[in-house]
Formats: C-alpha cells, structure tokens, sequence
C-alpha cells in the first residue's frame, strides 16, 4: 500500500492499495529517506504527548528509529511541528517523498506499511471541514479493537452521539488501550458538555490571588475564553476580543479569560503585555494533550484551544467553540432573546 500525503492535518490524500495484510512482526521499524531543505527533526509519539522515539532527518540521506515494540494503535508521526496522526501496528513503515518545513502544504510523503491505517480512512466522516461530523452508524462490526477508537482521534468528531457510537463498539480489552481509554474521557465530556446544560461551576484565582467562581456571575450573560500564553491563535482571537469587548459591554455581560499555562510567570507576564479589562483568572493544571486532559477540559469537553463558550444568565451553555464572527453573533442573539 503507497500513501501520499500533502499539507498538514489529514493532508491531501492518494492511495494506492494493496491486499489488506496483518503484520506478524513483533516491533515497529520505521525507516525511509527523504528530500528535506533543511535538517528536520522526526519523532514518533503517543497521543499523550509523549515522544517514543526521534531522529534527525537530512537531504536525501537514509533514516531510521530504533525498532520497538508498540501496542497497536494510534500514534503520531512528527516532521518538526507537522503532526500525523496514523494506526500503526508492529511492522515495516517506509517514508519517502520531500518535506518543506518552510511550505508545509507543498510536502508530499508516501507510507508503505499502514494497511490498517487505510482501512480507518474509508470510515472518514464525509464533512470534512463541519464542525459536526458524523459517523457511518454501519461501522458497527466492521473494525477491531481499538481501531474504533483510532478513528475517532484520526476524524477528530465534535458531538457526542458519534463518539459515543464508536464508543459503544468497543471490547473492554479495546477500552483499555491508550486511544481506549481516550475515547472513554472524550465521549464523558461531550455528555456532559452539550448545549442548554448547566455549566460547570469553575473557581479559579485572579491576579490579586482572590478565588473566583462563574456563579460569581449567575444574572449575567458570561463569555469564557480558555487560552495559553504559548498559544498563538489565542493570543490573536484575545486581540479579537478587545474591541468586541468595548463595543457590547454593559452590566448584562462578563468576559473571562481563563489562562492554562502551566507557570503562573507566564500567566503574569502576558497580563502585563495585554492589560486587558475583563476578568483574568489561572487554572494551575495547564493545558493536557492527550488521553487524560485536566478538570477543565474534561469539564467543558476540548481538547485544544482557544475555546469559547458562551453562558446563559442561568448558567446554562449557549454556544461553544466561538471563533471570529459567531461570537458577536451568539451575544447579540442571547441578548435578542432574554
């Protein structure tokens, strides 16, 4: 099976298949050679985050990890800060291709070796770019194990019936996996956190080190923004937010940003570059890649950020995953129908 893939994310995909094989390999070797404008490094982690393996990858010059034996699942392949998530089991991948860390969207790799991987990529959810994908509720005893919950980390799906259809595939050998146990945290989440249910009662500190609560607010509309100092697209959605902010204020309405570095210096040192007027509160966790996300994240159901919610004067979810225009557009709405 030959796989080429261009951009970042999913990348833009051709394949060319071979017969669907299982490897009676016993580790994973990863090797190839690439052309590279520059030494680039490329690592081998899990979906937590943690680096498994790294090497340095030069111009047309062959590379390899070091063989090791994984539980098969989803893992990431990493070209500097390009990120493919990919089902890999103990066999023989191949990378060939060219690699443009100054144009990622001009790359092309082609991957030989991840004939399970191809078989997930056929139950890809069709709306590839909707905020609401969903799944083939056919899937059902189509795949094994774990690869159910591969998927859904692959497909990356935002609502909680189709994870919670995924979900429900699974063995409980399955849930126990890495991506298992993933799924589980995700699909909790999404329960949890659905539109029009209470939200969760968050206390965190501001910069004067007074404790705060979102019931603080309860007979208020509340706007709350999750974001880190590390972040670039928050940083840019939190410049979004100043005049937005200037405009609407009134005493029906509270901005609050929550800050997951995991440094408090950090946390102060971008209050002192912003000085912005609303509510800025820490939550000591950090932010948490991978299968186990911190009490927040569980809370309101994300896994990356910015994310933006928007919360009723009940305390009660609006809207979530606000970006740009919607957010204007969900205030006004709610303020339309009090």
């Amino acid at each position: 099976m030959r796989i080429t893939y261009t951009g970042v994310g999913l990348f833009w995909i051709w394949l060319f298949v071979n017969a669907f094989t299982l490897s009676a390999q016993e580790k994973l070797e990863l090797s190839g050679k690439i052309r590279v404008l520059e030494p680039v490094e490329m690592r081998l982690e899990n979906i937590k985050g943690e680096v498994l393996q790294k090497t340095v990858v030069k111009n047309n010059s062959p590379f390899s990890l070091q063989a090791c034996k994984i539980e098969p699942d989803v893992y990431l392949i990493c070209f500097g800060e390009t990120k493919q998530p990919i089902y890999l089991t103990n066999t023989q991948v191949t990378i060939k291709g060219f690699y443009n860390c100054r144009d990622v969207k001009s790359s092309s790799l082609n991957f030989t070796g991840i004939d399970i991987y191809y078989e997930l990529l056929k139950w890809l959810p069709k709306e590839e770019f909707s905020q609401d994908k969903t799944i083939d509720p056919e899937i059902k005893g189509k795949l094994k194990g774990n690869m159910y919950s591969a998927l859904a980390y692959i497909s990356d799906m935002s609502t909680y019936e189709s994870n919670k259809l995924l979900l429900d595939c699974m063995s409980e050998e399955a849930l126990k996996t890495t991506s298992g146990k993933w799924l589980k945290h995700r699909t909790d989440s999404l329960y949890h956190y659905s539109i029009g249910a209470p939200a969760y009662d968050f206390t965190f500190q501001d910069a004067q080190g007074k404790k705060v609560s979102l019931s603080d607010f309860r007979g208020k509309l509340v706007l709350v923004d999750f974001w880190a100092s590390w972040c670039g697209p928050c940083r840019h959605e939190m410049k979004n937010l100043l005049p937005l902010y200037n405009e609407l204020k009134g005493d029906d309405l509270e901005f609050i940003s929550i800050s997951l570095d995991s440094k408090e210096e950090n946390w102060r040192k971008m209050l002192e570059e912003e000085k912005l007027p609303w509510v800025m509160l820490w939550d000591e966790e950090g932010f948490v890649i991978g299968n186990e996300p911190n009490k927040i994240q569980r809370a309101y159901g994300f896994y990356s950020i910015p994310f933006i919610v928007l919360i009723d004067k009940e305390g009660r979810l609006l809207a979530k995953d606000l970006r740009g225009e919607r957010v204007k557009e969900e205030i006004l709405k709610a303020r339309a129908n009090k």
